[in-house]
């Protein structure tokens, strides 16, 4: 009997922290099967470091977090990117399983994300700021993990495996607060070195955790009463974990911040703003956040330019956040010293989501829903404190009071379960996701490029002539569309022309868009490669004057390019008879590619064609020495003797 009650005790202990894992899997089981998606391709499916498996884990901690993919360290955002620890969890998982495995990296997010939850509740639990006598279901700090559990704004975090680093970020930070409490509370120095070392884990997942540096101190100073100076005593080993992190970030990048902003729309959203347009949108965009909080319609993986329009300083959509957030702050300064808890929801809201709100600094994006993931929970303390304190004042007798609770949290958590199930669904694959939120992301030039360039995927792959049909038809409307949010696209237009050059068989106009590309961007070399494929299709005897042009106009941007002189040589030797400017465009070939046997021989030809006997013949035996079993070129040295000997008896 006495085992029996002993478990009894303890299962009912933690009851609540089986229901809030249990209630995290229950929401977002769903995606276990789900495929790869959006940025799980960067750190992940096509990361060369990733894909050594513990062998790339020194990769992985050694560069940018972008390096697996591109190979190479780019600065392709504001600020570079060092979140080594989430990536090193995808490398070990992929030598675990021996390769890919999305269902084991969803299954460890789900229980991370419901882990989370737990440690919410059990911090919030020393805090004492439960009325006694309350049941454990009707508690703040079970509440306030449960809003934050079920709020469907964290969809991307969790459905999108990528969103481990926003996970693992509040995770380790939550523990590090957990163990500076112990510590203040215990006096173990064992508890301040975990707290030194979940801070640095946390920071090594995403740089945006060191705003506990303020949230842990001011936690102390809120709920406890615990005297200034053993807060920031308990509080100093953050700041050196900070400085220690930011040391290693700046031998890794080379830089603690970018030194410009990238000069590319996608990740530079301010690009053609104003003073006045930056500010206004920004604070568009954090009146924005604040909707999603209390009503999370509709979501989208995609907030970049333009689905958040560029607004001005005085318009009404910038202003009335203007208004909302002074008052929030006035009200936690107002009520700061009498340790108000709403106070420090709000500065835990306003704290961690003033580094990625564009004031600071250039984050690459108007906006992103996994930006308000730390914040949330500021939002939910709110909600949960208001709910479980001020509502029962307005009713007489606690049983109505607690009726009305439980009624006003299910009327919140139901929508809530319900909407993170459903939103759940389109990270199936980057085909549901892109053709889904393009229809909420109108006028994201990204979301249109992405749409657009997976229907062209799908209609290559297509049985149906029907399906081909639609999904090419549905490739060239995102395409067009995304062309007229921004002209200055790369990828977009490489998709148009593609399309173009599959669907209607538009050669000419595939190629217009190739050379569009390379008019504001002589380097790119998909779009220098697919051009050259299409002008293959194109009939050089019919279409002479036409490829002439194209190669005439790329010549102009790029002079040096061998392909062009050569093709040029030949178009003029061949399909004009112009041998004088075959032959200076053959020579600039040789001059790019001494080493090139090919030019030689056309160069040789085009010499003999003018009845240069002597040039042809050194261009065919250089030709030769580059490639010594090439029989055609014997047989023109061969020839090329014999009209020199023709030419010398008809001198004499």
């Amino acid at each position: 009997m006495k085992n029996k009650a002993i478990n009894t005790f303890s299962f009912h202990q933690y009851l609540p922290h089986i229901i809030l894992i249990v209630f995290a899997f229950a929401i977002y089981c769903n995606t276990l099967f789900y495929d790869y998606t959006l940025d799980d391709l960067i750190v992940i499916k096509e990361n060369s470091f990733t894909k050594k498996g513990v062998d790339g884990l020194s990769g992985i901690f050694k560069y940018d977090s972008f390096t697996g993919f591109f190979g190479t360290q780019k600065t392709l955002v504001a600020g570079g990117r060092y979140r080594p620890l989430s990536i090193a969890t995808f490398a070990l998982e992929y030598a675990f399983f021996d390769g890919l495995n999305p269902f084991f990296s969803r299954l460890v997010n789900i229980f991370l994300y419901g882990l989370t939850g737990v440690v919410i509740m059990i911090i919030f639990r020393r805090f004492r700021i439960n009325k006694p006598g309350n049941k454990w279901y009707l508690t703040i700090p079970f509440i306030t993990a449960l809003l934050f559990i079920a709020h469907p704004v964290h969809t991307e975090v969790v459905a999108n495996i990528k969103g481990r680093d926003e996970i693992f970020s509040l995770l380790f930070s939550l523990i590090s607060l957990w163990s500076t409490l112990l510590y203040l509370d215990k006096k173990k120095y064992s508890y301040i070195f975990l707290s030194g070392v979940s801070f640095f884990l946390a920071l090594l997942s995403k740089e945006n955790a060191i705003m506990f540096v303020f949230i842990i101190p001011v936690t102390i100073y809120f709920f406890t009463k615990h005297t200034l100076k053993r807060t920031l005593y308990s509080s100093a080993i953050l700041v050196a974990t900070a400085v220690i992190f930011i040391f290693i970030r700046f031998l890794v990048l080379g830089y603690l911040n970018s030194p410009q902003l990238p000069k590319e729309l996608l990740n530079n959203p301010f690009l053609f703003a104003t003073v006045g347009q930056k500010f206004g949108t920004i604070l568009f965009t954090l009146g924005l956040y604040l909707k999603l909080l209390f009503f999370p319609h509709p979501l989208t993986h995609d907030y970049y330019p333009y689905h958040i329009p560029l607004i001005d300083f005085t318009d009404a959509r910038s202003i009335i956040p203007l208004i909302i957030y002074s008052g929030l702050l006035i009200y936690t300064i107002v009520n700061f010293r009498k340790k108000d808890p709403i106070s420090y929801g709000i500065l835990f809201f306003m704290s961690t989501l003033f580094l990625v709100s564009n004031l600071l600094f250039s984050v690459g994006t108007f906006m992103n829903e996994r930006f308000i993931y730390m914040p949330s929970l500021g939002f939910a303390f709110i909600l949960a404190y208001i709910l479980l304190t001020h509502l029962p004042k307005l009713v007489k007798t606690e049983k109505t009071a607690s009726a009305i609770i439980q009624i006003v949290l299910l009327l919140i958590i139901i929508p809530f379960t319900i909407k993170t199930i459903t939103r759940n669904t389109v990270w199936k694959n980057d085909f549901i996701l892109f053709s889904t939120d393009v229809n909420v992301s109108i006028n994201s030039l990204k979301c249109n490029t992405s749409a657009g360039g997976k229907f062209l995927e799908q209609a290559q792959i297509d049985q149906s002539a029907e399906e081909k049909e639609k999904h090419f038809r549905m490739a060239l409307k995102y395409l067009e569309k995304a062309n007229s949010i921004y002209p200055y696209s790369n990828n977009s237009r490489v998709l148009l022309g593609n399309t173009l050059a599959f669907y209607q068989k538009d050669y000419k106009g595939a190629i217009d868009q190739y050379m569009k590309v390379l008019s504001f961007d002589a380097n790119d070399k998909i779009a220098y490669g697919n051009l050259f494929k299409v002008l293959a299709m194109v009939d050089d005897a019919k279409e002479t004057t036409f490829k002439l042009n194209i190669f005439l106009n790329l010549n102009k941007l790029r002079p040096d390019n061998l392909e062009t002189n050569s093709l040029l040589g030949k178009l003029y030797g061949q399909h004009r008879g112009n041998l004088d400017s075959a032959a200076y465009f053959l020579i600039n070939a040789t001059r790019l590619a001494p080493e090139n046997p090919a030019a030689y021989k056309d160069l040789g030809i085009v010499y003999g064609l003018q009845k240069n006997y002597t040039n042809s013949l050194q261009a065919f035996q250089t030709a030769l020495k580059l490639d010594p079993n090439d029989q055609q070129t014997r047989q023109n040295i061969a020839v090329t003797y014999s009209l020199i000997e023709q030419n010398r008896r008809k001198t004499n």
